[in-house]
């Protein structure tokens, strides 16, 4: 147990090093009673140990020792960004754990402050109204306004009728239902001669694609088939999908990356975490999100959750009906060395696989 009042000066501040994960994981797993250390170490190895922009960043993370011990830390993840028309680097954070015996001494805060010089730009997600009060004193930004919402919508009964009625009768009157409502799926005017594929890998057409639509982004993650290959295929820290978008030519126009949530044994989500296309196509845009639910659909999707945000996407998704689903609790916020140019905050693209939203694997099952 720690003494009831810690001096000051008995604490330090550090910037943390490859060879401190183990106490990080360590303290991690005493911090949270469900969190499997494994899965904590996962993420670690895959996001900072693999990660082949971590050296941009002057730190993996910053801590606070007491003596010799590391009391607390918040691991910083490196991210390739399209920032105000220049590739960068951005510091995510991602996890912050503090001893439960050093709770309460505001090390949180000073934390945050200290994470801010690991990079000239530094993002983060903030769960709550206090955590934000704590963003706005150190000068970090809010990204979104009324761009923060997400959106959702009913992809398929199928699933309901058969928690209701049992899986032959339900099957048949879900499909019922979803032949007469299905105005989510067609409102996007159908797919023309546009498909879906799946791919292992991406190529370099995926660089391709990335070239020629950047340039209308203010502020996005950079999508090159390095980080794509790295985030999904090679590093993964979580189960997710990418499915690719061509036109009839074999052309890739965009695509999209999804998980599954499973609610019940008849009910689940799909959860969009990104969608890319150029900003200017909204022929692809519109032919993806038409694929993508009837993908679902046939996967037998009871709901999607689109969680990704931007003024246009906002406005096509408001425009077709779904309901809206304010973020206001667990928002965005980044903070910059530099001052932002004006437009900068309006114009982000907020996507599911910026700063990784702490993502880890689902628990090793039992030997």
């Amino acid at each position: 147990m720690v003494d009831p009042i810690v001096s000051p000066a008995a604490l330090e501040f550090v910037r943390l090093r490859v060879d401190d994960m183990p106490d990080c994981i360590e303290i991690a797993r005493r911090s949270f009673d469900d969190l499997d250390p494994d899965t904590v170490r996962d993420w670690f190895d895959a996001r900072i140990r693999h990660n082949p922009w971590q050296s941009s960043l002057a730190a993996i993370g910053v801590g606070v020792r007491h003596g010799r011990k590391l009391i607390a830390f918040r691991a910083m993840f490196a991210q390739p960004w399209w920032f105000e028309g220049q590739p960068t680097v951005i510091a995510f954070a991602a996890h912050t754990s503090i001893e439960p015996a050093y709770r309460g001494l505001g090390l949180g805060s000073k934390l945050i402050a200290s994470s801010c010089d690991l990079a000239d730009l530094t993002g983060s997600t903030t769960a709550g109204d206090i955590t934000q009060k704590v963003y706005k004193k150190q000068s970090f930004a809010a990204i979104g306004g009324q761009g923060n919402d997400f959106f959702r919508l009913r992809v398929s009964y199928v699933g309901s009728m058969q928690s209701r009625l049992g899986s032959a009768l339900g099957q048949v009157v879900g499909r019922a239902f979803d032949g007469v409502s299905a105005v989510s799926e067609r409102a996007f005017g159908g797919s023309r001669d546009f498909r879906l594929e799946q791919p292992a890998r991406c190529s370099g057409e995926f660089d391709e694609l990335w070239a020629r639509a950047r340039s209308g982004y203010a502020s996005c993650l950079a999508r090159s088939s390095q980080y794509l290959n790295w985030r999904l295929f090679e590093f993964p820290t979580h189960p997710l999908t990418l499915v690719a978008l061509r036109d009839g030519r074999g052309r890739l126009r965009g695509y999209a990356v999804w998980h599954e949530m499973r609610y019940a044994k008849h009910v689940s989500c799909a959860v969009l975490r990104d969608l890319f296309v150029p900003q200017d196509d909204d022929e692809a845009l519109r032919s993806l999100m038409f694929l993508a639910i009837r993908h679902w659909r046939r996967l037998g999707m009871t709901w999607a959750s689109l969680e990704v945000a931007s003024a246009g996407l906002i406005s096509l998704f408001a425009s077709q009906g779904f309901e809206r689903v304010p973020s206001n609790g667990n928002r965005y916020h980044v903070h910059s060395r530099h001052p932002l140019r004006r437009g900068t905050l309006d114009g982000w693209f907020r996507s599911g696989l910026d700063g990784d939203y702490c993502d880890i694997r689902l628990p090793r099952p039992a030997a």
